[in-house]
């Protein structure tokens, strides 16, 4: 076996003993947040939480400063809530270099996919900083505000942290699908580090309970109690734990939906609890699919069956990985121009080490779904750091 198919075995035993987990960062300069009520009755309770925060030079990480933002409770629609991030000020301060696993892609090295979408807004696909399959999110809005969807593995959690401090240090939200180390892994690394020169404003989530983790997916009930317990060392104020269908967050021009509240299948346990966010920025609509599998994506299907027009967008992030996700039937009514594959290049391939196809992955199957599906437009993670704007 070769070297880098080893690796490769090793890193999918990892994940499948549940080692390496997940990880985040607290400190908001002043703000008004909202939280839920204690009995969840869909209603914003506010209070004002004061923070002081001047982000010094740290060791690599250059420095940034930033400027105070406001969340403003509003009225929801449909059942939901709403909430509104309006711009502070923010000035980037001069970027240094983070060292760790894995190569970083160079800022004039990152592909810039297409120019014609976000009208000054951005869109980032991280490629994985180690062997395994990830997904990492970066979206920016127009005035600058930092937005981020899951963030990848511990191993991946040096070459976020520098992409954010390139673009000032402060998340504005940080929305993640399920409490899996490929998904949440660098968050919660990142919290553990409390750097100061780092700041989440909030983080958006809905994990089921660790005890019902504990009886469905139990090799991997430790990732999910870290990642709490990350969590936990932040203002309460600050996390939204409890988001679910119906939930609108706004963040400058950026609109994010919550579609469900995350189901509970004793099959494919965690994945099929993923939070399905639906993002739109200027007048384009992105799907996030996290890792659902068949049963969540057709309980999704089911709820919107007088409504599938909510599931339509213009760029798709391929649930699990491109392979073992969601079936068809949502793509169909998906209809994305665009395709989002975090997956490297031997998932791409369904390649073991014996050749392309020599695996069990279905990536094979789902990319020819989408050839069918005459999706023209495939941003893959292979082929490193990738932008649309």
């Amino acid at each position: 076996m070769r070297a880098e198919n080893r690796q490769i075995a090793a890193y999918i035993f990892a994940l499948m003993l549940g080692v390496g987990a997940v990880a985040f960062s607290p400190d908001s300069a002043q703000a008004k947040v909202v939280k839920r009520d204690a009995a969840r009755s869909r209603t914003w309770q506010t209070e004002v939480v004061q923070a002081e925060r001047v982000p010094e030079h740290g060791e690599g990480e250059g420095s940034a400063v930033s400027g105070s933002g406001v969340i403003v409770a509003g009225a929801g629609t449909g059942g939901g809530n709403t909430v509104k991030i309006q711009s502070g000020t923010e000035a980037a301060g001069g970027i240094g270099v983070v060292t760790g696993q894995g190569a970083v892609t160079p800022p004039k090295d990152r592909k810039v996919v297409t120019t014609t979408l976000f009208d000054g807004g951005e869109l980032m696909l991280i490629a994985p900083q180690t062997v395994g399959q990830m997904e990492s999110f970066i979206l920016t809005t127009k005035s600058g505000k930092i937005i981020v969807v899951d963030g990848g593995t511990e191993g991946d959690a040096p070459h976020l942290k520098q992409l954010l401090m390139e673009k000032g240090g402060r998340v504005s939200a940080w929305f993640i699908t399920h409490p899996h180390s490929d998904h949440v892994g660098a968050m919660t690394k990142l919290i553990e580090e409390g750097d100061p020169a780092l700041t989440i404003e909030n983080i958006y989530y809905n994990f089921p309970p660790l005890d019902w983790c504990r009886r469905n997916e139990a090799y991997r009930a430790d990732m999910v109690e870290r990642c709490l317990n990350a969590l936990a060392k932040r203002d309460p104020a600050s996390n939204h734990d409890q988001i679910g269908r119906g939930d609108t967050i706004q963040i400058d021009d950026v609109t994010v939906h919550v579609l469900n509240t995350p189901y509970r299948f004793p099959i494919n346990a965690i994945n099929n609890a993923s939070v399905v966010y639906r993002v739109e920025m200027n007048g384009k609509r992105i799907l996030f699919l996290g890792d659902l599998g068949v049963q969540g994506g057709n309980r999704l299907v089911e709820e919107y069956r007088d409504d599938p027009g909510a599931l339509k967008a213009d760029i798709v992030q391929m649930a699990h990985h491109g392979q073992s996700g969601v079936d068809r039937n949502v793509y169909e009514l998906v209809r994305p121009g665009i395709a989002l594959w975090c997956c490297p290049r031997w998932l791409w391939d369904n390649d073991n080490g014996g050749g392309v196809n020599s695996g069990n992955w279905k990536t094979l199957e789902v990319r020819s779904w989408m050839r069918q599906l005459n999706v023209k437009t495939h941003v893959v993670a292979k082929d490193g750091d990738q932008v649309l704007r």
